[in-house]
């Protein structure tokens, strides 16, 4: 008998809204207000390791070895994570079970798919948003994660799971970070958390040239793919266990991933993440719907161009170009139904523990206003729990 879960779109997620006087203070601080659900966490994502058949054993030696390379790669960073612990009044390595499931769980032959995310480039205005998918037994272990700033780092607003530190996010010098899970033959634990490489950018990059610094500095041996978002590009950096490559657009330009490889340096050896993925089908859909929208955004111009060129004279020569593409437009075209392939994932009532997904949650980050919505369920739910932030 499986156990009941929420609808992500019933959730509720609280606001973790921390202000200290420097990183070792907030990890405390965080460890504290968030023990229940740190708590919770721990043991959802225990049940949740055995079930993939992953033994305790290998789930305690994973999270030790992520947590001796973390010290190694940013040992300010390694410190928040202990003051977390103590706070929530656990052991370092076992908050580490938390940090490091992406690592722990490239010891299973499968797992959850999740994920779809889009952005558009536009100087000055690239856009992006992401339904997040994963086990819809978690839909209420995360919350929101208004991190305020310290010493020599930044506030950063988005969403995390209980424990983590930053997910997905935005902060206040306009970098956004997004995530996707992947699968490699190259995978394996042990390496620096992905969720870790995440809160850093969060914490401590200013640009989009610092983002991408951190990201390619951390020794990593999970497979995903970072979104990195700012007003004036969007870079996917997609890791392949150790390996690293990066996926641009051009000037003007939408980047889609979901939960396979597409760089050609990383083909070899990308793995599915489970036989009944849905990838591959959300990739198509979302392919073929930026494709609608652009036919339409262009007849649009092109009509608009030829009412301007009918009026006076050089009006039709200085014609801007096409309204750069919102976050609203990113909803819609993120937005699928119920005989498309599942861009919004809702499990189907029948569906066992471990087999169960669910969007849980739909970030929309719009850098240039310096503005993230988050809200929970995906966009074909209505959005109803919607919080903006501004930074």
């Amino acid at each position: 008998m499986s156990a009941q879960f929420v609808p992500a779109a019933e959730a509720r997620p609280e606001t973790f809204a921390v202000r200290a006087v420097d990183h070792i203070d907030r990890g405390r601080r965080r460890g504290q207000e968030l023990r229940t659900g740190i708590d919770s966490a721990l043991s959802a994502y225990r049940r949740y390791f055995s079930h993939l058949s992953i033994t305790e054993a290998d789930v305690r030696s994973a999270a030790a070895s992520s947590w001796a390379r973390l010290q190694e790669w940013s040992p300010p960073a390694a410190e928040e994570v202990e003051a977390v612990a103590a706070g929530a009044g656990i052991e370092t390595t076992e908050l580490m079970e938390i940090i490091a499931r992406t690592e722990i769980m490239t010891q299973a032959e499968a797992a959850q798919t999740e994920c779809s995310t889009l952005s558009s480039t536009c100087p000055g205005a690239s856009v992006a948003a992401q339904n997040w998918d994963w086990a819809a037994d978690f839909s209420t272990l995360w919350h929101i994660n208004d991190v305020g700033a310290v010493p020599g780092q930044n506030r950063h607003v988005g969403i995390a799971e209980y424990g983590m530190l930053g997910k997905i996010g935005l902060n206040e010098a306009g970098v956004g970070v997004l995530l996707n899970i992947l699968k490699h033959t190259a995978d394996g634990p042990g390496g620096v958390p992905i969720h870790m490489i995440l809160d850093r950018v969060l914490s401590e990059a200013d640009s989009l040239t610092e983002a991408l610094e951190i990201i390619h500095s951390a020794p990593t041996s999970s497979s995903s793919i970072i979104t990195v978002i700012t007003a004036e590009a969007a870079v996917q950096v997609e890791i392949a266990g150790g390996a690293k490559r990066e996926r641009r657009a051009g000037a003007y330009g939408f980047l889609i991933h979901t939960n396979h490889f597409l760089h050609p340096d990383l083909l070899d050896g990308a793995l599915e993440l489970r036989p009944d993925s849905t990838s591959r089908a959300r990739h198509r859909h979302l392919e073929e719907a930026v494709a609608r929208f652009d036919a339409e955004r262009v007849g649009a111009d092109r009509a608009a161009n030829a009412r301007n060129e009918a009026g006076p004279a050089g009006v039709g020569a200085d014609a801007s170009p096409a309204a750069p593409v919102t976050i609203g437009d990113l909803t819609k075209l993120l937005t699928s139904g119920p005989e498309e392939a599942p861009v919004c994932c809702t499990p189907a009532p029948d569906a066992a523990y471990g087999d169960r997904s669910a969007t849980l949650a739909t970030v929309r980050i719009d850098p240039g206003r310096l503005q993230i919505d988050l809200a929970p369920g995906s966009p074909a739910e209505g959005l109803r729990g919607n919080r903006r932030f501004q930074l």
